[in-house]
């Protein structure tokens, strides 16, 4: 079910929150012994729908979120029956002191927190080259719902498997460069990756406040601007939400908005050369765009952004030792702490390493470093020539079919839909890319792409894993 159709449902008195959330429990007791997709249930959700159920008839509801369960990353902080763990064994048995800023916005707005979804370790942070993505030392592998030889990719695997495999109508990921819309092409639902401060920050386990950003993982892009909705507000400890110019857009309305007129770039990467089925992609969306009287002008630009793991190395020591700093009764207080609890039980701990932890612990946590500053120079300086071509060509939204990093460097928004159907051995998806804070334009050109194109799967049954 999409939150649409349960919005609808419930505001016809068709149904209940507490009959929804039932019949997701009996679907995630049916199938996630095997994907192994969420890493702990809220056994208070029940409680909470019927709670909410009273409040419907009472008053009505408070958005059109009001009684959805939804799911939400293991690395997002809820304060609840529910652990935090960034599945890793270092944080067993940890409980958040608070909410996530955005879990508290989503809570108001009546979302039911139904399960923290499993994720990469310390969203893929870890050991990356050697241990697989979506899988942690705390809670395991988690597996593809169509196809086990298909990588979920991470590190929000568990929340686009958990949307793919319709135990939740929509969850919650985190993105830092690539993991929203990486694992959302290869399950086949839709994410956006919000510009950097449009949704908080706060209380989400970092990587690099540089980059790092929630966003929603949803079936449809209607759906996805619904659950954006809910996230976003402007937190008085978070000052990258001070710089959002408008706070009243109404994204699922965005969503029915003409696209006559608007102007898009069709990205080509002239030193990654679009494949024949790429071509077949973007053929398809040229001749969509173009029967609704959008402009598509080619881009050809030379990928240039380098791999930007020097600046993220640095960033993690910083903003991990920062954010544990301020967390009450954490199991450990610093990155130093986390090595250090690691090595003193490799066997459980440490299956495929920590390379990328104990490479952030040997930088200069002043972020200082000549290499560090020139390779951030670098990094912008690509971001700046990728905006110009908004500029030169007056662009809405460029659209390619490869996944990159030009959006999450430069704090751009970014959305993903499915270019094929599920099941797929190769997984595509259609990336629309925007200037900053500009969510309710991609909202309205991808909306328009899913519903001309219709390439979303159903889950049954029998696409999920037995």
């Amino acid at each position: 079910m999409t939150i649409d159709a349960i919005r609808r449902q419930l505001d016809q008195g068709l149904t209940t929150s507490k009959e929804i959330v039932l019949r997701y429990l009996e679907r995630i007791a049916r199938y996630d012994a095997h994907l192994n997709s969420l890493a702990d249930l809220n056994h208070e959700a029940i409680l909470i729908a019927e709670a909410l159920d009273e409040e419907r008839k009472k008053k009505g509801p408070r958005s059109p979120l009001h009684g959805v369960p939804i799911v939400i990353k293991d690395n997002i902080f809820t304060r609840d029956t529910m652990r935090t763990t960034a599945n890793s064994r270092v944080f067993d048995n940890f409980y958040a002191p608070f909410d996530a800023y955005l879990v508290t916005t989503l809570r108001e707005a009546g979302a039911i927190i139904l399960a923290k979804a499993n994720c990469s370790e310390f969203a893929y942070f870890m050991a990356m080259g050697t241990m697989p993505s979506g899988f942690g030392s705390m809670h395991g592998q988690v597996k593809h719902p169509y196809d086990e030889s298909v990588d979920p990719l991470g590190s929000s695997t568990g929340s686009a498997v958990a949307v793919a495999a319709d135990l939740a109508p929509a969850s919650i990921g985190t993105e830092t460069n690539g993991s929203l819309m990486s694992p959302a092409q290869q399950n086949g639902v839709v994410s956006l990756k919000p510009t950097l401060g449009l949704v908080s920050r706060s209380g989400i386990v970092p990587i690099s406040l540089s980059q790092d950003t929630a966003g929603p993982m949803a079936k449809t892009v209607k759906d996805a601007a619904m659950l954006l909705q809910g996230m976003i507000g402007k937190d008085p400890d978070d000052v990258a939400t001070h710089r959002t110019p408008d706070w009243s857009v109404d994204y699922a309305s965005a969503c029915e908005t003409a696209v006559r007129g608007m102007k898009i770039g069709l990205l080509n990467f002239t030193n990654h050369e679009n494949g024949e089925e790429e071509k077949t992609i973007m053929a398809e969306a040229k001749r969509v765009f173009e029967a609704a009287g959008v402009q598509t002008t080619p881009i050809d630009h030379v990928y240039d952004l380098p791999n930007n793991l020097l600046t993220l190395t640095h960033d993690f020591k910083r903003d991990m030792n920062a954010f544990l700093a301020r967390i009450p009764h954490a199991p450990v207080n610093s990155l130093h702490a986390i090595i250090e609890a690691n090595q003193a039980n490799p066997r459980r701990h440490l299956p495929y390493g920590q390379q990328n932890l104990l490479q952030a612990q040997a930088t200069d946590e002043r972020l200082t470093n000549p290499a560090y500053l020139e390779q951030r120079i670098k990094e912008m300086g690509a971001v700046n020539a990728f905006l110009a071509r908004f500029d030169k060509h007056d662009l809405d939204a460029i659209v390619t079919p490869k996944i990159n990093g030009y959006a999450p460097v430069g704090g751009l928004p970014s959305l993903i839909v499915p270019a094929k159907k599920m099941p797929d051995k190769n997984p595509k998806g259609l990336l629309f890319i925007g200037r900053p804070f500009t969510e309710a334009t991609l909202f309205a050109l991808a909306h328009h792409y899913e519903q001309k194109t219709d390439h979303q799967s159903v889950p049954t049954s029998d696409h999920v894993n037995p």
